[in-house]
């Protein structure tokens, strides 16, 4: 999560501008979508600045930017007097076609896949954008990253189910993201989901920076979002179901880290149907 607070000040639209993009994208957004989002969150802030608090320097605009399992979510808050945003005119109504009021609100829902207003206690108004990352298209490809080979997995089209998609061999000089690009591409895939190293107490492991590193370069290259998850155990849990399944040594280590990428794309895939659940 990302907390921003600033005075009210058009001077200050451009940062939040580039916050906003550099947010989504390091949060996994393409940046065409993260462009988009950029603009909705501008006009938002704008109103805050100019409408909400009348431009006085000495109210601030607070901005929250949070990574959600399937959306990104920002709210933006002033401290004027509030409004009601249903009293404002609908600027592509041809009676309203001169007025400039409107402008930002019309192009917010246009953009975002929600907009809600609401207005706290403490005074001002807040509007709350959520834009998705998935976009509904495509199935998750999850990669378990390792220094001698990285595990892939792949769900259904429903994104309901993972299953193993066996591996990429490291080598030197070997363009592994290049690979996986082309396996993403001929499977349809929208999203890519990499395995972040956490200790047992959910910290960033050892190898966290290398593999936050890799999802970077990986996002762009691709063009696709690219969510990391938690992959605490998953080795060790993938080893123990193959023992369990009779699998001599030698295939157990050819399969074990497919079978890890499987078992972080469902736990992925298990929060994502839950979060949609709890919504509806």
């Amino acid at each position: 999560m990302l907390e921003v607070s600033l005075p009210s000040a058009v001077e200050y639209l451009p940062l939040v501008d580039s916050l906003s993009q550099a947010f989504c994208v390091w949060m996994g957004m393409p940046k065409s979508s993260a462009d988009d989002m950029a603009i909705a969150v501008v006009e938002a802030a704008t109103n805050a600045v100019v409408h909400g608090n009348g431009c006085e320097r000495e109210k601030k605009v607070r901005l929250t930017f949070r990574r959600l399992p399937c959306e990104i979510v920002v709210s933006v808050a002033d401290e004027g007097s509030g409004f009601n945003p249903g009293r404002v005119p609908n600027p592509v109504d041809p009676a309203n076609i001169l007025k400039e009021c409107g402008r930002g609100i019309y192009i917010m829902n246009q953009i975002m896949d929600t907009v809600e207003f609401d207005f706290p206690k403490s005074g001002g108004t807040r509007v709350t954008m959520s834009k998705n990352l998935v976009g509904g298209t495509g199935r998750v490809m999850c990669i378990d990253y390792g220094e001698k080979r990285l595990g892939l997995a792949l769900s259904d089209e429903l994104l309901l189910i993972a299953q193993p998609f066996g591996n990429v061999e490291t080598a030197e000089g070997k363009d592994v993201i290049a690979e996986i690009c082309a396996r993403a591409a001929a499977n349809g895939v929208g999203e890519l989901v990499v395995g972040m190293p956490l200790t047992l107490r959910g910290e960033a492991g050892e190898s966290a920076s290398r593999v936050t590193a890799f999802a970077t370069r990986l996002n762009l290259r691709s063009g696709l979002p690219v969510v990391t998850w938690d992959e605490r155990l998953s080795t060790r849990q993938s080893e123990r179901l193959l023992i369990q399944a009779g699998m001599r040594r030698q295939e157990r280590k050819r399969r074990v880290d497919s079978v890890a990428a499987a078992l972080i794309l469902q736990s992925y895939l298990d929060a994502r149907k839950d979060r949609s659940s709890r919504e509806k």
